[in-house]
């Protein structure tokens, strides 16, 4: 199937009448390429689809929880004239048993007062078809199944609920249902049962059937329950999604403007403070180390000087104090001379030495002194000439390196906190975080008890469903004594047993068939190519297991973020693929929040093979120049939808924008 043309008028956003025309132009150009940013249409162009199709079947896929005809209301242009409505139209062609057929699918509605008309059409090689309008639901039944629709028309954000690899057993399992039609064989074992039960009724008593009567409705009011605690939990899980990703979204907001900084300034501040006692308490080292004998380094040369001077000076007090003891030693050993009788020739000798000698003491102790230093004061002279001037110069060395460390964290501190935004600018942004985080508590909340309820209604129906089946086999061996009724037990119950090994074995089949188109995604689409070498499926639970080239099993923790969704993708992939439909796939913000090497896998590996008509409604920030680039050989038409402000609606242009000209070359 090949969709040719889409019409929005008045739908969402689309004020007044615009037209895409999506023919690929060859197939090797399959890509349609659709670019707005967000909230100018591209989610209101993949529902125009489903609902051009599906109409109320498409209800769980389109917005909002509340009634068909509040829905269509609701997706009336708000800017439009009033009685205007608005309206969808597709057209499409397929191919069938080698004849091609176009197909034109029409819906417009209005709403009058409390009451909305719809009018839907069906128009076949360019005559309205009345029959095929009427029994449109049975034709799209086998066209394209609404339960297998998400496989080809998707949002690409919403996906990440299957990147999940205990979650994707639940999508493995509802698409081989779908794709198999399993869930027919499903109501055709409980029509048997029915049939079994009426049998019954007709060959028993009035007691009989009427106590099967009440049996019956008793388990189709629990069932009922069930089903709609299951539909709760699905709408409430996606509000739990959307709440995450709001709170994802204020968090990067508030991460942009500097919040994670904001947060950390008190933590700053005392950090700070510490720094300036440690600063302080190295200056004062420093200052005390210069208020000895340092600022004497200075002078070197004057240093050696002074201490050359101290020794001569050392020397003249020396000599002075020698001079008085010699004098009054020489007086004595003259006399000691003249006591023993010595000879005038040698005592005069002995007095001309004695007179000599302290002539030459004289000489020096008669110097000028000029610095007068004290005994300490000459040896820490000494000690600043000799070794210690080494050990004063690393102490000086020492304090000044980690002085200036602590003024390098000072001023790196400094900076930080410069940096950090006034807590007026960041406040609206700490409470939409605030406020995001509560409304996810809630939905979780939320999430939490529905899931219960549901829990509950299912154990229930269960427990209906066991004692109705324990009830029915209790009456039916009661009757089989009945020939005929006999005969339809024995044969309905073979016929519900062949059933179940038939859908049995078809699952086992397709579950292979899924495997190995799955392993061939997810090997195109990973980067690691040795990361996953085979793919496993419980044909039971849907339980998928991957396994790497070593053989180890690849648990869910050793994937990333853009490989789970790559993973998702794969799952989807595959799931189309053994579905045999020839539908275009239709997928809404491709690549989400994938870095940049699993975006490039994408453009290059997925979409041009996606199918016989690939639809990419992106956002200019996802498939920017570079990846235009890539995709471009396999583009045959691309458009930009803006929103205009003044028109107060959005609008369709040729060419995709956001890379400037290369963008209309493709139109």
């Amino acid at each position: 199937m090949i969709l040719d043309e889409i019409v929005l008028h008045n739908f969402g956003v689309y004020r007044g009448r615009h037209q895409f025309e999506l023919t690929p132009v060859s197939a090797e150009k399959p890509i349609i390429l659709i670019g707005a940013q967000n909230g100018a249409g591209k989610t209101t162009f993949l529902e125009a689809l489903q609902l051009a199709f599906f109409g109320k079947l498409a209800r769980g896929q389109l917005r909002g929880t509340g009634a068909y005809e509040d829905y269509l209301r609701g997706a009336i242009n708000r800017n439009a004239p009033s009685g205007d409505g608005a309206e969808v139209k597709v057209k499409f062609r397929r191919t069938m048993d080698g004849q091609e057929q176009l197909f034109e699918i029409r819906r417009a509605w209005s709403a009058r007062a409390a009451r909305v008309r719809e009018i839907f059409e069906v128009v076949v090689d360019g005559k309205l078809d009345r029959v095929l309008t009427s029994q449109w639901n049975d034709f799209v039944d086998e066209l394209l199944p609404p339960r297998i629709a998400p496989l080809f028309f998707f949002d690409g954000e919403k996906i990440e609920h299957f990147a999940d690899l205990d979650r994707s057993s639940e999508i493995i399992g509802t698409g081989i249902n779908a794709l198999l039609g399993l869930d027919i064989v499903e109501r055709l074992q409980v029509d048997l049962e029915v049939l079994e039960a009426r049998k019954l009724g007709d060959n028993g008593s009035v007691d009989l059937r009427e106590e099967l009567s009440m049996a019956e409705a008793e388990l189709r009011e629990a069932e009922q329950r069930a089903r709609s605690e299951n539909d709760s939990v699905a709408s409430v899980r996606v509000k739990a999604e959307r709440s995450a990703l709001m709170l994802e979204r204020a968090q990067a907001a508030l991460e942009s403007e500097g919040g994670e900084l904001f947060a950390s300034r008190e933590a700053l501040t005392v950090e700070r403070a510490r720094l300036d006692e440690g600063l302080e308490h190295a200056r004062k080292e420093l200052r005390s180390w210069a208020g000895e004998g340092a600022p004497l380094l200075l002078v070197p040369e004057l240093l050696q000087s002074a201490a050359k001077q101290s020794e001569q000076e050392t020397e003249i007090e020396a000599s002075g104090a020698l001079l008085t003891l010699l004098a009054d030693r020489d007086k004595l050993a003259i006399s000691k001379f003249e006591d023993f009788g010595a000879a005038d020739d040698l005592i005069q000798e002995v007095k001309t030495f004695f007179m000599k000698d302290r002539e030459r003491l004289g000489q020096t102790a008669s110097q000028k002194m000029h610095l007068f230093l004290s005994s300490s004061a000459r040896t820490t002279l000494a000690t600043l000439c000799g070794e210690g001037r080494a050990r004063t110069l690393d102490t000086q060395k020492a304090l000044l390196e980690r002085l200036d460390a602590l003024e390098d964290k000072r001023d790196d501190l400094e900076r930080r906190l410069a940096s950090v935004p006034a807590a007026e600018s960041v406040a609206p942004l700490v409470k939409a975080v605030s406020d995001a985080e509560g409304a996810q508590r809630q939905a979780d909340i939320e999430l939490d008890r529905r899931i219960q309820a549901r829990d509950a209604a299912d154990r229930d129906a269960a427990a209906v469903r066991k004692r109705y089946k324990a009830k029915l086999e209790k009456l039916i061996n009661l009757q089989l004594q009945r020939e005929d009724a006999s005969r339809l037990f024995r044969h309905s119950a073979a016929v519900r047993q062949t059933l179940s090994l038939f859908a049995t074995q078809v699952i086992q089949h397709h579950i292979q068939r899924i495997e190995s188109h799955m392993l061939e995604g997810l090997q195109a689409l990973f980067r690691k190519d040795d990361l996953v070498a085979e793919v496993t499926i419980d044909p039971k639970t849907f339980a998928i297991e991957l396994r790497g080239s070593d053989g180890q099993v690849v648990a869910p923790d050793q994937l990333s973020a853009g490989e789970r969704q790559l993973f998702a993708i794969a799952l989807l992939w595959a799931l189309a693929k053994a579905s045999g439909q020839a539908a275009p796939t239709v997928i809404d913000t491709p690549l989400g929040r994938l870095d940049s090497q699993h975006r490039t896998r994408l453009a290059e590996r997925y979409f041009p093979y996606a199918g016989e008509q690939v639809i990419l409604l992106s956002t200019d920030e996802e498939i920017d120049g570079r990846l235009y680039q890539k995709l471009a050989p396999h583009i045959s038409r691309s458009f930009t939808i803006t929103y205009d402000t003044d028109g107060k609606g959005s609008q369709v242009k040729p060419g995709y924008a956001f890379v400037g000209k290369a963008g209309l070359e493709a139109a």
